[in-house]
């Protein structure tokens, strides 16, 4: 073989091989993954639990019943948090609502899942709670 040759499909096999390399790059590796910080339902869902239905009075006289999805950043929160939710998490959240009015219920849920998220933050040694949704609410 001459060298022009040798050179033509040393070239050709280097660029198929690059060409290779790119398209399994783009059919196989997800570029836009975790790193966005955006967490998965299933991930969600694995570190987090519903909490009993906590019902409690409100400082305008009125009543309501709340459930919450507690998520937390790891197993460990999760833990923590289940097993003093009897008391521990129940307690946590009674004294965060009584402060409240029916008012915050209807029109400010996000402050009272903020404020919830906070008060159990300060209560975990080990972990974050990140997210917390209202799974059910009836204000009396």
């Amino acid at each position: 073989m001459t060298k022009p040759v040798k050179i033509m499909l040393t070239s050709l096999i280097t660029l198929t091989i690059i060409g290779v390399t790119a398209i399994i790059l783009l059919l196989y590796v997800d570029f836009n993954g975790s790193d966005d910080g955006e967490r998965s339902i299933q991930d969600m869902a694995k570190h987090s639990f519903v909490t009993d239905e906590i019902t409690t009075d409100l400082s305008d006289g009125n009543f309501v019943r709340i459930q919450f999805r507690i998520v937390t950043d790891g197993k460990s929160a999760t833990n923590q948090l289940q097993e003093g939710e009897f008391f521990v998490l129940n307690d946590a959240v009674i004294q965060e609502l009584t402060v409240l009015e029916e008012e915050d219920f209807r029109n400010n849920l996000e402050y009272v899942k903020e404020q919830v998220q906070a008060t159990l933050n300060d209560r975990l040694t080990e972990g974050l709670v990140t997210d917390v949704y209202i799974t059910e609410k009836t204000v009396q």
